[in-house]
């Protein structure tokens, strides 16, 4: 990726997601045509294309390619000559070229003034290369840029060195002494990235194009090489076996876009049809990470894995919960459909037939890597039986009607060593078939290139994969762990107040970044004074960050409050309003004692005429004006003390009935606030209020 023009040609790549042929047609007729002969060979136009672009076009990608640009008009092909006869505006594409190459500039000076804020004075081409690992931190690139035997006229990949696995990967391994930085280069790297991602400019796209143009190279470049027309193979009953730091990515054990990814291929591959393992010394790896995560725990120290670091952080450093999620891991991941599957024994024919020196292998990664020799042993044996189970075929990568399972690991340089193990092992038979895109091992971003549509889901993948690489960048060296231990450990003992603040508290991100900004990230600047400073000033900013969130969760409860307070009103004033005056024959009763005298005075009348009229005594109609009597002694006294009398006898009874008949005619909602409806509705019912001062 060293060739000015190899950033660009991926973001170009990305430019047509549903096609990525589309940008390698471009660069092939852009080749053809600048060429100062009409008539070039297929060799000759690869080599150009490397040479222009830095890329390494696969043979059946190429002649793919070619297809398509003669169906054009473009080109003619003729046994293995091809002569342009169309036309090709070579001016329309170098500008085109030159406009990403403004916001590559643009974007490698901003890096460079953001990495001397913190004293790293880093030329362009340094900013280049630091930004390409960290943005390739998988290893994508040595599938698709040139390598030093590219002038080899096969149609394979020719196989990466050391050296240049080197180039392209970027160098997790620590040097452990006094001269080792706080922050490592590709710490301020990750930072930037952050910080332009959470942006929205033409920076950040181009950073996504970058990476998704990667990933649509990977995956196109995986097709088989035997045919123009080839697919990627099916899946359905193929066993993929992941690896520990996979499985605990699933399970949540790492940063979030990493978790993220990690449930994306397992969901990939189910939807697939494939299915998911795990070998057993895989679980014993994991069953060791946990062990180690908590020892560290309960020393007072964060883990000292990254990815378990982010995420004892984000349990709050719960040794309980990490206990508890030890214990669960198996059953967890077989609820995920994701199971343990135990060693294979393979008999004498299938190991003279298949199989080579599991020993060999072994010893060979013992030299040549400087990880645990545990680690090494399990890759190892993982490398192995995964090559005897597929029986020595390579004719795909994975899957097809033959099943063929592949080891899925997180590590980049397990790769390597495996092609390197081929080309130092070339006369061992039964590894023949081992290329770059045929190995029983694959990596979890290269499967998901080969699995994932782009045409749904590529500028996702490409921003979440970005993010991910951003977030593994930001990885606290050793020095800076051990220089934050010992200060916390000062401040425990000598400042009361922090007595009680667990010490693997101090290793959370929130924390390196307010140390980043008190020390610039110089190690001599790491002392207790910006250490507490910056503990200080971030507790403070926390306390205000604390105050704010409870302001507005008091504006938002109260705006909920508010908002429910309107509902229950209106529900309140619905039932009221179909319920006033609705007394029934309570009106009638309470009309009728309104109504005593000239009703008694009726009755009476009546009365005294039926009596008189048998008696044949008229006189008795004088009881007729008795309660006329009354009623203009009430009138002459303003007391209506008859009625009165009268209202309080019937009134309760009269209530309970109409209490009744209101809380019969309410709905479901309203009952909560029967008690409240029924005062209001006989408030606003004139006729029962008239009676209720009739009795006060």
């Amino acid at each position: 990726m060293k060739n000015p023009n190899a950033l660009i040609a991926m973001a170009q790549v990305a430019q047509n997601a549903n096609n990525p042929y589309a940008a390698f047609c471009e660069y092939i007729k852009y080749c053809i045509y600048k060429n100062t002969s009409n008539t070039m060979t297929i060799t000759e136009i690869r080599k150009e294309v490397g040479t222009e672009f830095g890329l390494f076009i696969p043979h059946n990608i190429l002649l793919k390619c070619l297809s398509i640009i003669q169906n054009e008009g473009a080109i003619l092909c003729d046994n293995h000559q091809v002569s342009r006869v169309g036309d090709f505006n070579l001016n329309a594409f170098d500008q085109g070229r030159e406009a990403y190459r403004v916001t590559e500039s643009a974007l490698i000076e901003e890096l460079i003034r953001f990495a001397s804020k913190y004293d790293r004075v880093w030329t362009t081409e340094k900013a280049r290369e630091l930004l390409i690992k960290v943005l390739d931190r998988n290893g994508l690139a040595y599938d698709i840029f040139i390598h030093k035997k590219a002038e080899s006229t096969e149609p394979c990949q020719p196989a990466i060195s050391d050296t240049e696995i080197g180039e392209l990967l970027p160098d997790d391994e620590e040097v452990d002494d006094e001269e080792q930085p706080l922050f490592t280069d590709f710490y301020f790297v990750g930072k930037f990235i952050e910080k332009v991602l959470a942006g929205n400019t033409i920076q950040k796209e181009y950073l996504r194009k970058i990476c998704e143009g990667l990933m649509l190279c990977v995956g196109t470049y995986q097709l088989p090489s035997a045919e123009v027309d080839a697919v990627a193979p099916q899946i359905a009953g193929t066993a993929f076996f992941f690896d520990t730091k996979l499985l605990l990515r699933y399970m949540g054990c790492a940063g979030e876009a990493s978790v993220v990814a990690a449930k994306e291929l397992v969901s990939l591959i189910q939807n697939a049809g494939g299915n998911i393992y795990y070998y057993p010394q895989t679980l014993e790896e994991m069953d060791r990470a946990f062990e180690k995560a908590i020892n560290s725990l309960s020393s007072g120290y964060a883990p000292y894995d990254d990815e378990m670091r982010l995420y004892a952080a984000s349990i709050k450093n719960s040794i309980p919960v990490i206990s508890a999620k030890k214990a669960s891991m198996r059953s967890e991941l077989a609820s995920a459909k994701i199971y343990l599957r135990q060693h294979e024994t393979f008999d004498d024919a299938d190991r003279i037939a298949f199989g080579f020196e599991q020993n060999d292998l072994q010893q060979y990664m013992r030299s040549n890597l400087p990880w645990d020799q545990q680690v090494i042993d399990n890759d190892a044996l993982a490398l192995w039986e995964t090559h005897m189970r597929r029986r020595g075929n390579y004719s795909e990568y994975c899957g097809t009607n033959d099943h063929l399972p592949v080891f899925v690991t997180t590590n980049s340089r397990l790769i390597g060593i495996a092609l390197k193990y081929r080309e130092d092992r070339e006369f061992t038979k039964a590894i023949f078939g081992w290329k770059p895109n045929r190995l029983p091992v694959i990596t979890d971003i290269r499967l998901t290139c080969r699995l994932w549509s782009p045409t749904a889901q590529s500028e996702r993948m490409a921003l979440l994969y970005l993010t991910a690489n951003a977030v593994a960048a930001k990885r606290p060296t050793r020095r800076y762990l051990e220089n934050v231990r010992e200060l916390a450990i000062q401040l425990r003992d000598n400042t009361p107040e922090y007595s009680v603040i667990c010490l693997p508290s101090y290793f959370d991100d929130e924390v390196t970044d307010a140390i980043l900004e008190h020390t610039g990230g110089a190690a001599e600047q790491l002392d207790m004074g910006n250490f507490a400073g910056s503990i200080a000033e971030l507790a403070h900013w926390k306390a205000k960050e604390e105050e704010e969130k409870t302001h507005q969760a008091i504006i938002e409860r109260d705006e909920v409050s508010e908002k429910l307070d309107q509902q229950t009103q209106a529900i309140i004033d619905g039932a009221i309003e179909k319920n006033v005056n609705n007394l029934g024959i309570v009106a009638v009763a309470l009309r009728l004692i309104f109504l005593w005298s000239p009703i008694m005075t009726i009755l009476f009348a009546g009365i005294s005429a039926l009596a008189s009229y048998y008696m044949g005594d008229w006189r008795l109609l004088w009881f007729t004006i008795v309660p006329m009597v009354i009623k203009l002694v009430e009138v002459a006294l303003s007391n209506a003390f008859v009625e009165r009398w009268i209202l309080k006898m019937a009134l309760p009874k009269l209530e309970g009935y109409f209490e009744c008949r209101i809380e019969r005619n309410l709905r479901k909602a309203e009952i909560p606030y029967k008690d409240m409806i029924i005062s209001q509705v006989k408030e606003r019912t004139p006729l029962w209020e008239k009676c209720k001062e009739k009795v006060r």
